[in-house]
């Protein structure tokens, strides 16, 4: 059938949706291609780009995606057969972009559908997402398919929520160790003593017997999320500069305040936790859809892969770690230390004082419900405060040299 893409009540194109293969096969019409994603827009302007290929890789990964952990299960109880059925349930509707599809004759407004404005069902999706033993059956109400979390993405169950008008993203967990709530809570305790840009989690113990980590939609419907990843491909990078500084170059080229020392922040953060999950799209900038203008760096969010989560306990080390630094999926921290610069020296390492001891006590409240041995407990807290002194030797070495 033929569909528009739309940001907000914006046309962008005119499509071919084929509802059954659940992807895009032609395009008829360009009508607005500067307010379309950026890796679209991008495509558009490059010579020889497959136009066609970059929307529907798009599009696809607005969707589950297919490691999502127990997403068979997920989809049994949704009673869909794939992620990419699920997009065309509810226009393909996000809570963290404004682009959605609608068939060409149609007279629906974004007002009227969006999910930033307008209730969505969600309770018995959260159910059948983060608990994989639900007795849930399988579900015949659309009700529960009218939903921002068909365009959910990323390996962990996770699902919106409504809470006092405020849309909240509750995300489970993927290790055996299942610590990555705590380390998002750990990620905003460190954020918030060190005056870091950042997304604040919480964690609690869900009625399901499930640990879990929330956090606030740090997006308006006014806005969008640009990965790194599309930021980076954006530009042609120049042969005599790194991956970091082009990025940073490209950010204060679109006027994106605090560029710098954000970018520096989030890395500063990764090395103090042993973050291996920093890829392209888990950080990234925030656009107004409106005005297409790119407003700020998003919040430090997504932490959950830290501390060493995925280690058994004879195999934890926070002496060495490596982690994701642009398109080096496996840079020695150290090192990064040395790329982001001199303004590390700002960094107040004191403030830190007191967090071993919160993170601790954490981590006691829940040992029980998440059979947690104190040998574990006293290794991650350990291995917390070496990296904080690690952090504070660079830090003083750094000033002693210069």
């Amino acid at each position: 059938m033929k569909c528009i893409l739309m940001n907000k009540n914006i046309s962008i194109m005119l499509v071919e949706y084929n509802t059954t293969l659940n992807g895009i096969e032609n395009i008829y019409d360009i009508y607005n291609i500067d307010y379309a994603p950026l890796s679209i827009s991008n495509a558009n302007k490059t010579l020889g780009a497959n136009l066609l290929k970059q929307i529907n890789d798009w599009f696809k990964g607005r969707g589950i995606p297919s490691w999502r952990k127990d997403l068979e299960k997920l989809l049994e109880k949704l009673n869909v057969s794939s992620p990419e059925e699920l997009l065309n349930k509810s226009y393909a509707l996000s809570l963290s972009d404004q682009y959605w599809l609608k068939e060409e004759n149609s007279n629906v407004k974004w007002q009227d559908i969006n999910f930033f404005t307008n209730d969505f069902e969600y309770e018995a999706y959260l159910e059948a997402s983060l608990d994989s033993s639900s007795n849930l059956t399988t579900s015949t109400d659309k009700a529960i398919l009218r939903s921002p979390n068909n365009t959910t993405d990323g390996m962990l169950q996770k699902g919106w929520i409504i809470e006092n008008g405020k849309r909240i993203l509750v995300k489970g967990t993927y290790t055996s160790s299942r610590e990555e709530p705590f380390n998002e809570w750990l990620a905003s305790q460190i954020s918030k003593r060190l005056g870091f840009n950042y997304c604040n989690y919480f964690v609690e113990w869900t009625d399901k017997t499930k640990l879990i980590s929330k956090c606030e939609n740090f997006v308006s419907e006014d806005e969008e999320i640009i990965s790194a990843y599309d930021v980076f491909k954006s530009e042609k990078k120049p042969n005599n500069i790194n991956d970091y500084e082009f990025y940073i170059q490209t950010l204060e080229k679109h006027n994106v305040p605090n560029a710098r020392k954000n970018v520096e922040d989030m890395f500063i953060l990764d090395y103090l936790m042993l973050n291996t999950d920093r890829h392209l799209k888990n950080f990234g900038v925030i656009r107004n859809v409106n005005t297409l203008e790119w407003v700020r760096t998003t919040p430090i969010f997504d932490t959950g892969q830290s501390m060493e989560c995925d280690k058994y306990l004879d195999e934890i080390n926070f002496s060495y770690g490596t982690g994701k630094f642009f398109t080096n999926t496996n840079k020695n921290y150290e090192n990064i230390l040395k790329v982001i610069g001199k303004d590390i020296v700002n960094i107040d390492i004191k403030r830190l004082d007191g967090l071993c001891d919160e993170y601790h006590s954490l981590l006691e409240k829940y040992k029980d419900k998440l059979d947690m041995s104190d040998k574990r407990i006293e290794k991650l807290v350990n291995g917390l405060q070496e990296r904080i002194r690690r952090l504070e030797n660079y830090i003083e070495k750094f000033k002693s040299s210069n």
